[in-house]
């Protein structure tokens, strides 16, 4: 029989999904575990959001939606985006999908090849080096430390551009440790990928997840340039 595509052999399980299988094996048998693994909240879905889906259910919204979503709930996403973050987008330029890890996996098959590099601060969230992979791209990983908080320096982005790079993933609030770029740090950032003319994929799902009166701000919204050369999750 013929063996499956080169490009998944490389591809391992996330560590998390391993460490949260081992988790419930172990809870099914009695034991008392603290999970560490995926990040999964221990309340039940809100019933408000309950009542949502049934009421949709029972008014029929059960056919096939447009491709890359409801007209209405872009048009919500729209005045989140200028609410919440100083971006104006038009639907248009909106996609829905199922989740942050299926936009960033469609965002990598449509954007990286063969021969690309694309940038990624360590620590990060355990997807984004397989993504790139499947794509046909290579990661690259810039170390960071606790005494940088996590933060990958515009020094050592630029030390880590060649002529193969392509994006820069910045993930802010990040996965797995929280560290927070605040708006003199994203404008140095933005500075070499503007010089290298590299595209900045801004991974923001966390937003919300904020302490220390620390502020989120979205690197697209440091002016139209980067606006146009970065894709927001």
């Amino acid at each position: 029989m013929r063996g499956f595509a080169k490009r998944i052999q490389g591809i391992k399980p996330p560590a998390t999904l391993a460490i949260s299988a081992r988790a419930k094996a172990l809870m099914a048998k009695g034991v008392d575990v603290i999970s560490f693994g995926a990040g999964e909240p221990d309340f039940d879905t809100p019933d408000h959001i309950k009542e949502a889906a049934i009421k949709a259910l029972r008014e029929g919204f059960t056919k096939y939606t447009p491709a890359t979503g409801i007209e209405e709930l872009k048009e919500a996403i729209c005045e989140k985006f200028e609410r919440d973050n100083g971006l104006s987008y038009s639907p248009e330029e909106v996609i829905v999908t199922c989740g942050g890890k299926q936009a960033l996996y469609n965002l990598a098959m449509a954007l990286f090849e063969e021969g690309d590099e694309v940038i990624v601060p360590a620590p990060y969230w355990v997807s984004y080096p397989a993504m790139i992979r499947l794509a046909g791209a290579e990661p690259v990983i810039v170390e960071t430390s606790e005494e940088e908080g996590f933060k990958m320096r515009p020094e050592a982005l630029e030390e880590a551009v060649t002529e193969r790079t392509k994006a820069v993933i910045i993930n802010s609030p990040s996965n797995p440790c929280g560290a927070v770029y605040g708006r003199e740090d994203l404008e140095a950032i933005a500075e070499v990928a503007l010089r290298h003319d590299l595209w900045i994929i801004s991974d923001e799902v966390y937003e919300h997840i904020l302490y220390d009166g620390l502020k989120h701000v979205s690197i697209a919204s440091l002016s139209p340039e980067l606006k146009e050369r970065t894709i927001v999750v």
